[in-house]
């Protein structure tokens, strides 16, 4: 039934006997996790007649989507950007379902970003009019021209197409070979520009242009390690106006789909960390927390870490061969080093996102950095008093050098934050002269301060590596020789749409296997 359809039907007479019925012989679904994946599964849980709890091991819901106050300052470390917010498409619906989906919320990006060299001084803009893009690269790079044709050919192909849930709807284990058939037929304009030279890595596509700061530019795009067709799509999404940043930041996000959830009489309960999965039979009958309390359910959803989920909460006994294999053939998402900063200046004129090249590269353990991601939260005044703002400096980092320097010294630990921040900001006055004067807050988080709020495994934000071998990987949402418990999370499907939708899914399979029509509703 189309999305429209439901939410008629549900609007009409939402509180209806199959509803009443369903409401009287609630089962119940306990979720682990309170992040973005966990809060939409409780949402779709109630929404289909169940009794939900959620429990979190962090004092607040949220997970990786985290914001935090420091003085004045509003410190956002988490959504970067949001896709598919306007009206007309299948996320926007998702979107009003999960009560998120006010205008209010969102500010449509403009510009994609900058590119800034500081040591050769040249910068390259990234304007969302993939017309002007071209023209821009053109001109920089005259004998790139095939390749870049290659490009703008390919997002104009993507350009006015629904494209933020494309084949996520649904999950795998319902999907059909005619529905994946129907899927393809839909969107058969675009099938070459999903193989071929676009299903490999940016870095592979871009490895014969003959200009490499034009090279390093559209790596950096996304990653390098993404298919080209997913950065394509993205450069679509951004020219159809379907790309905004939160205007409030995640924190105010994660609260709206909190306060749906409860509205909807879920139930919440923040700093209760699950230690165990309860099992019997081979099938999952509740949790055991930390502190020793126990709760049963018919259903458990772990909307956490797979890794947590499977190797400590399940003890390994239902890892299976192929998410076996996976563990030790996949490499995990590099972790951040994160350094924001509460300045008494503004950045008016200046992009959102910003690459900066340095002239000398930071060193971190073993590894150079040699490039920095720059956010300035200078769309919104909800994150820095008048005349002020908050700047924020992120770069790819490894697990192992951080987690053994805190575990072996800690005064080491923080004098290596200190000096990293320090050497950040002198990168800055570069471009911004006698920004590090006005700095007034710092917050500084490394890998191990995301895995202590978010258990990740290794600090990991996304999961899986973001690779093109991972991006055509599809991932179950059940465990080998397990009944009744189901996966969601960004180790199931990454970024905010996969995320989200990995909980509605878990859902549609609860209702699936008791033989159940899914329901959705509106606010």
């Amino acid at each position: 039934m189309p999305f429209s359809a439901i939410d008629a039907f549900i609007k009409a007479d939402y509180h209806s006997a199959v509803f009443q019925e369903a409401a009287v012989s609630a089962k119940k679904v306990i979720i682990i996790g309170a992040g973005l994946a966990g809060l939409s599964a409780g949402c779709y849980s109630r929404m289909n007649g169940y009794d939900t709890r959620i429990y979190e091991h962090h004092s607040k819901p949220g997970g990786v989507a985290a914001s935090w106050r420091r003085g004045d300052y509003l410190v956002d470390g988490g959504i970067h950007f949001i896709t598919g917010y306007k009206n007309g498409t299948d996320l926007y619906n998702i979107y009003r379902q999960l009560g998120v989906a006010d205008p209010a919320n969102f500010v449509t990006m403009k510009s994609y970003g900058s590119f800034i060299d500081i040591e050769q001084g040249r910068q390259l803009d990234i304007p969302v009019n993939i017309s002007e893009l071209a023209l821009e690269m053109k001109m920089l790079s005259p004998a790139d021209a095939p390749l870049i044709d290659g490009l703008v050919a390919a997002v104009h192909a993507f350009s006015g197409k629904d494209l933020a849930t494309y084949g996520q709807l649904n999950p795998p284990e319902l999907t059909s070979g005619m529905d994946r058939l129907t899927a393809i037929w839909k969107m058969r304009g675009l099938v070459k520009y999903m193989s071929g030279r676009y299903a490999k890595s940016m870095a592979e596509y871009t490895s014969l242009m003959q200009s490499r700061w034009l090279a390093d530019c559209l790596n950096n795009l996304f990653t390098p390690q993404v298919p080209v067709w997913f950065v394509v799509m993205l450069l679509a999404l951004a020219g159809d106006g379907q790309i905004s940043y939160l205007a409030r930041g995640c924190k105010d996000f994660v609260r709206r789909i909190e306060k749906r959830y409860k509205d909807l009489s879920g139930e919440l309960t923040c700093s209760a960390t699950v230690e165990k999965i309860l099992v019997q039979n081979d099938c999952a009958i509740g949790v055991r927390l930390a502190d020793g309390t126990e709760d049963y359910a018919d259903y458990v959803i772990s909307a956490g870490d797979i890794y947590n989920t499977v190797f400590h909460l399940l003890d390994g006994k239902y890892i299976g061969k192929k998410l076996q294999n996976k563990f030790d053939t996949s490499e995990l998402s590099l972790p951040y080093f994160v350094a924001s900063f509460g300045v008494k200046r503004t950045f008016e004129n200046e992009n959102v996102f910003n690459t900066i090249f340095l002239k000398k590269p930071l060193r971190v353990g073993n590894r150079e950095v040699r490039q920095l991601f720059l956010r300035i939260f200078n769309y919104s005044s909800h994150f820095a008093p008048e005349g002020k703002s908050v700047i924020q400096v992120e770069f790819e980092t490894e697990w192992v050098y951080w987690n053994n320097l805190k575990q072996t010294d800690l005064s080491k630990y923080t004098a290596e934050k200190e000096r990293l921040a320090a050497e950040i900001l002198d990168n800055l006055d570069m471009l911004y002269s006698g920004v590090s004067q006005a700095v007034e807050i710092r917050d500084i988080a490394t890998p191990c301060t995301f895995s202590r709020y978010t258990l990740n495994h290794q600090g990991a934000p996304e999961g899986w590596g973001l690779n093109a071998l991972n991006f055509k990987a599809e991932s179950r949402r059940t465990l080998e020789g397990l009944s009744n418990l189901y996966l969601a999370g960004h180790w199931v499907s990454g970024g905010v749409p996969g995320v989200i939708l990995s909980g509605r899914q878990a859902v549609q399979l609860i209702c699936a296997k008791e033989k159940k029509t899914f329901f959705t509703r509106t606010t």
